[in-house]
């Protein structure tokens, strides 16, 4: 299998100190080139500038933007271009929404897409640009997740299929609205990503989970008792037998058969 490498971060991550999500991507990819994408920022010019200047204390000297706000923008040929040169494509955080709706099916994805497929190409997200790289994108239902229809998804990029990556996890609480989506009957497997960490996942679709929190992994394939296509919008749901596991830093993770492949073997490895 020659896939590139996709790290995928739950957002909040140390860009000052010791950078350690980031110092891990940099190991592991060990890129020449970065080309950030901060699409999904309203500030992208500020988004880049912080990445820019974290990736170069970690040694990265040739570190680029794309500022793409419209559709139209991302069929340019000195930005594909400019995607055919870079080692390690970054999708800054944001909007996930926005990020899709912009880049999705867009010759400047396809190229991608086609490097990264080809292991060409690492492609790394944070907050929504980790968010946007399953199938579906999931949004709205923070703390509210237990009420049916307060949560809405739609089209991913698909760099997982049929799995969808929540990203905040814990600090805005969400596990709520990941298992009320997985409840609806359309998807089974969720990942929730907390700040400051990430899984880094390999070729083989494995993953080893960094940083300084934890992976949150949802699977609704036994659940029992579910009321969802009974009650109306706006009621509270119930649901059993919900299957959750927490991965700490260190944990290599099976997404083909769903399943914990080691210990933990360091705090911070």
């Amino acid at each position: 299998m020659k896939r590139g490498y996709l790290f995928l971060i739950g957002g909040a991550e140390d860009r000052k100190k010791d950078k350690h999500v980031l110092q891990n991507l940099v190991e592991q990819t060990r890129p020449r080139s970065i080309l950030i994408i901060p699409t999904a920022s309203a500030y992208p010019q500020d988004v880049y500038r912080s990445y820019r200047d974290a990736f170069r204390d970690l040694s990265v000297d040739q570190v680029n933007y794309l500022d793409i706000r419209y559709r139209d923008e991302a069929e340019r040929e000195d930005y594909l271009e400019a995607v055919e040169q870079a080692d390690l494509v970054f999708l800054g955080g944001g909007d996930q929404v926005k990020l899709v709706d912009v880049l999705n099916h867009t010759q400047l994805f396809n190229r991608m897409c086609a490097r990264f497929n080809s292991g060409d190409l690492h492609i790394a997200g944070t907050s929504a640009g980790a968010a946007a790289a399953g199938n579906p994108i999931l949004y709205n239902g923070d703390r509210r997740g237990y009420k049916k229809g307060s949560i809405k998804y739609s089209e991913g990029f698909g760099l997982i299929d049929g799995v969808v990556i929540d990203t905040h996890f814990s600090a805005r609480r969400r596990f709520a609205r990941l298992c009320q989506l997985l409840i609806s009957g359309h998807f089974r497997k969720g990942i929730g990503l907390d700040e400051d960490t990430g899984i880094m996942i390999y070729p083989n679709m494995q993953f080893k989970v960094i940083g300084s929190g934890m992976v949150t992994i949802v699977n609704s394939v036994h659940a029992t008792g579910s009321n969802y296509h009974a009650v109306a919008k706006g009621d509270m749901l119930r649901f059993n037998n919900m299957h959750v596991g927490c991965l700490p830093a260190g944990t290599l993770f099976s997404l083909k058969k769903w399943s914990i492949l080691n210990r933990v073997r360091r705090l911070r490895s």
